[in-house]
């Protein structure tokens, strides 16, 4: 049986939300997923603060990125002029040119809804790609289609993939964060909890 307790914690001047959930797990744990704090602990752990308390700054950081990430996507307009046959003749575009660039095509490229990421690269050479990218701008739709491509190449974030990236997009931090924020301001678009 699941047990669940809501309450908050300050950190700063940021009065933080989390929930308790008691599972059938042997170690306690920290999830922040779309702006919602939740420990998960055993049953019958009655000291799980001390859990919060050890990882404040962890939680603090995360919470305020989230709220940045947020006040961000407020001012977003989202392109709303592309459709998914568009998306799919820019992409097949930027394929030719990244796979000439790197020396290495997919085997396949397919476009779907995605709840959870923008895309992903398989062992066997096959590149999925959100259909949501149709709302970004192209400079993003060129860095997500890249992330993917280098995959082909190095399968892991070490430091041979980070690098590749780091060679063509200088920028690359700042793409992730207004990834994040086009991630929430499409969600709201369609109304998808993503949580």
């Amino acid at each position: 049986m699941t047990v669940h307790i809501t309450s908050s914690i300050k950190i700063n001047e940021a009065d933080i939300p989390y929930e308790v959930i008691f599972r059938k797990v042997k170690h306690p744990r920290l999830e922040f997923r779309h702006g919602d704090l939740k420990l998960v602990v055993p049953h019958g752990l009655k000291e799980y603060e001390k859990l919060l308390d050890k990882h404040k700054l962890w939680v603090y950081r995360r919470f305020i990125s989230h709220k940045q990430t947020h006040m961000f996507a407020e001012g977003i307009e989202l392109c709303s002029t592309r459709t998914e046959v568009q998306l799919q003749e820019h992409v097949g575009s930027l394929i030719a040119s990244i796979g000439t660039e790197l020396g290495i095509f997919p085997k396949k490229v397919a476009f779907r809804e995605m709840r959870t990421k923008w895309g992903s690269c398989s062992s066997k050479g096959n590149i999925n790609l959100n259909i949501y990218l149709m709302y970004l701008p192209e400079k993003l739709v060129e860095y997500v289609v890249f992330h993917e491509m280098a995959h082909l190449i190095e399968m892991n974030h070490g430091p041979r993939f980070k690098e590749m990236i780091h060679k063509k997009f200088h920028e690359h931090k700042a793409f992730k964060k207004q990834l994040r924020g086009y991630w929430v301001a499409i969600m709201e678009k369609h109304s998808i909890n993503n949580s």
